[in-house]
């Protein structure tokens, strides 16, 4: 079977095709005939974070993978890769931004096959149009019985898709801003030099495009676009100060969305006409949106809010013997968690010895409650998150870089107020889940 995971960037479950069809019309229309879940939750707010949980099963403050930081290497409870490989599958990961910070040059992290097209998503932007001319490309390449991850970028900030035109009409306040006066006379020609006549930035464009060979045809804009008004200074000031202007910059956000569902589409229609047969495609995001959180959100109810944490995921096939076997319909709006993809790859894999229970197919309640967590010395606090159903328990901890800090919360490690009967019932799950990873399969 191919099991295919397009990854999203940056998708809260609010903007989703799962909630909102107007910015998400088409994938919303291939939802109506898919498994869909409504309440799954990142385990983090960045990337890499969530990545290791998902191909390990455990949460990040075990991955001890919360940002760049640290490094997949310090995973010692195995991933995904290893596993289905014992069974005849092989993993692939194909990245328009990459996840080798503090891996050492070359390491695949266990993928059979690790391509990275870019070496900085920020700098080195694939709009989804191109990337899919590569995703075709390795879509006829990977073999009949494997695991890829397909990572898109395109609604991650800065929003600088092919259809975000900054207009006056559209973008009043916007426009007004990156045209200013200080910007046409200095900024924006500082930033065309910047980007095509400063030798030390020409060096370093042509040392990555032989690193990178595909990249030259595949990024329109190294060093970013030049028309791209969040490049520029005090734009973001802008944004939390004026209500107009956060209006603006959200529709830019919007653009991008309805830019990755079209796209996104032309993928779809690609693997059911060419992979139907015996193909399962799973569509989420890594995490929500944190360019339109402000810094007052984040300073008083912190990183993992539902907008960062709360996420869409939809399973869909074309092959209905595939459907009705596993039974790819329904909504399900039980907590699910990025932990739970690996049991129901092992399950997909091999049913006979991996149980339906722990699988995000089983669509029953397989998770009481689900956490979020960060620790970063960058942050004002630490926080874990555990969310059920009828209760969600917040604490915040000492920011510090030492994992160790958030794994078993101790209650001295606490900074904000909260009842003995929550902390008691938080340091019991926690407890169980932690040692219930000695008993896995």
């Amino acid at each position: 079977m191919k099991i295919i995971y397009l990854l999203l960037d940056a998708i809260s479950y609010k903007h989703s095709w799962l909630n909102n069809r107007i910015l998400m019309p088409n994938l919303n229309n291939y939802s109506k005939n898919a498994l869909n879940f409504h309440n799954h939750y990142s385990v983090t707010h960045n990337t890499r974070g969530n990545l290791a949980s998902m191909l390990s099963g455990i949460s990040s403050s075990l991955t001890k993978v919360m940002g760049r930081k640290q490094s997949f290497r310090d995973n010692k409870y195995g991933n995904i890769q290893n596993r289905i490989r014992e069974m005849g599958y092989t993993s692939n990961y194909f990245g328009s931004q990459p996840l080798f910070q503090n891996e050492k040059v070359g390491d695949n992290l266990d993928f059979d096959n690790c391509k990275y097209f870019s070496p900085s998503m920020s700098d080195f932007y694939i709009p989804a149009e191109k990337f899919n001319i590569k995703v075709r490309e390795e879509l006829n390449n990977i073999g009949k019985n494997s695991f890829s991850i397909f990572h898109y970028t395109d609604c991650h900030e800065p929003y600088e898709t092919p259809d975000n035109k900054l207009t006056k009409k559209e973008y009043p306040n916007i426009f007004k801003f990156h045209y200013r006066l200080s910007n046409i006379l200095y900024r924006i020609p500082r930033k065309f030099f910047y980007n095509f006549f400063y030798p030390k930035n020409l060096k370093k464009k042509l040392d990555i495009f032989r690193k990178y060979p595909d990249l030259k045809n595949l990024c329109p804009n190294p060093f970013g676009s030049i028309s791209t008004p969040e490049r520029y200074s005090s734009f973001y000031e802008m944004v939390w100060q004026n209500i107009e202007f956060q209006k603006e910059y959200e529709n830019m956000m919007f653009v991008s969305l309805r830019y990755l569902d079209k796209k996104i589409t032309n993928i779809i229609e690609y693997i059911k006409l060419k992979y139907s047969k015996n193909s399962l495609i799973f569509i989420s995001s890594d995490h929500g949106n944190n360019g339109i959180i402000s810094p007052k959100t984040k300073k008083n109810e912190g990183c993992l809010t539902d907008d960062a944490t709360h996420i869409p995921l939809t399973v869909m096939t074309f092959d209905e013997d595939l459907r009705n076997k596993l039974d790819i319909r329904g909504d399900v709006n039980n907590l699910t968690s990025h932990t739970n993809l690996y049991n129901t790859i092992l399950n997909i894999v091999d049913p006979l010895n991996y149980k339906i229970q722990k699988s995000l197919l089983n669509k029953k309640e397989i998770n009481k409650y689900v956490f979020s967590e960060i620790n970063d010395s960058r942050l004002s606090y630490g926080e874990c998150r555990m969310r059920g159903k009828n209760k969600e328990i917040i604490f915040k901890i000492d920011p510090s870089d030492n994992l160790d800090d958030i794994k078993l919360i101790e209650k001295k490690n606490i900074i904000n107020d909260f009842l003995d009967e929550d902390y008691e019932k938080y340091y019991s799950i926690k407890e169980n889940f932690n040692n219930n990873l000695f008993e896995r399969y």
